[in-house]
């Protein structure tokens, strides 16, 4: 009888390491849920984002930064903007956040890779639950769980009207400035795969680096330029010559930079906010 236990024992034993590691597996991250910005004027940012680039005005709500308010891209995406007048400069990344549905278990998956969480999970004041890490920059990280009575679930289907100017975003450019930190943070730790690099000739680190997010196609950006303003939202768009139709029909004497093909042999737009912020468009091909 003391051999069969022992015989059981020592399986046990065995197996546990194999139990142990899918319980510190990471969870699905499953895409870019929002970026959200501080401006110095959301009646700017109304007038860009919702009479120029089409995107309709969804919904508000309090947060702990003041009142947000929500323009919907489709109905996982959204950019949330919250305004405070002494706001210098006028446009700022406060966070980027990223769709997960198990967020306990990230949260213990964090933790036993030494990432400290910044606000541990509660609900927000939109009816979702967040996870808050710090990123390796001035910006937060936040890991979102949309729930069916949230305000962003609630808007399902509404709000995703015929002048949008895209329906997805392509990635989010993110303002690095340590390549190193950031690497161990997304790469290492989230699972992060690097998709290529572009690096000028007269510089010593390179310039942008693109990494798919480990559980759908949609990516981030490393913009490491000395600009701590230089993040972005870039968008999707299937035919970039209707998109610069559509805007230049819609312009206000914003300024409307040229298309080129950019480093990764797709057309882009690159346009500046009437607060200073920069908004990229890309083609989902490359150039034909």
């Amino acid at each position: 009888m003391r051999k069969v236990i022992l015989g059981i024992s020592i399986i046990l034993i065995g197996i546990f390491p194999f139990f142990q590691g899918n319980a510190s597996e990471r969870p699905e991250i499953w895409g870019i849920a929002k970026m959200t910005f501080q401006v110095n004027n959301i009646e700017l940012a109304r007038d860009y984002y919702g009479g120029f680039l089409g995107f309709e005005e969804a919904f508000s709500y309090l947060s702990e930064l003041g009142p947000i308010t929500v323009f919907k891209i489709n109905d996982h995406q959204f950019l949330e903007f919250t305004e405070n007048r002494h706001a210098t400069p006028e446009c700022t990344l406060l966070s980027v956040s990223f769709e997960c549905d198990d967020l306990p278990r990230l949260r213990s998956y964090l933790k036993m890779n030494g990432i400290s969480v910044f606000q541990d999970i509660k609900p927000d004041r939109a009816g979702n639950e967040a996870l808050l890490i710090l990123s390796t920059e001035f910006y937060n990280l936040e890991f979102i769980s949309f729930k069916k009575d949230g305000l962003h679930r609630l808007s399902e289907r509404r709000f995703l009207g015929k002048h949008r100017v895209a329906d997805r975003l392509h990635h989010a450019g993110l303002y690095i400035s340590d390549v190193e930190k950031a690497n161990y943070l997304y790469r290492d730790i989230l699972g992060f795969r690097e998709m290529w690099r572009y690096k000028k000739e007269d510089t010593s680190v390179p310039n942008f680096i693109y990494l798919q997010l480990p559980d759908c196609i949609e990516n981030i950006e490393y913009v490491i330029v000395d600009d701590r303003n230089s993040s972005h939202p870039c968008f999707r768009v299937e035919d970039m010559q209707q998109t610069i139709y559509d805007l230049r029909f819609r312009k206000r004497d914003y300024p409307f930079a040229k298309p080129t093909i950019g480093n990764g042999n797709r057309w882009l737009l690159n346009l500046i906010s009437n607060q200073g912020a920069r908004i990229e468009f890309t083609e989902s091909f490359t150039v034909r």
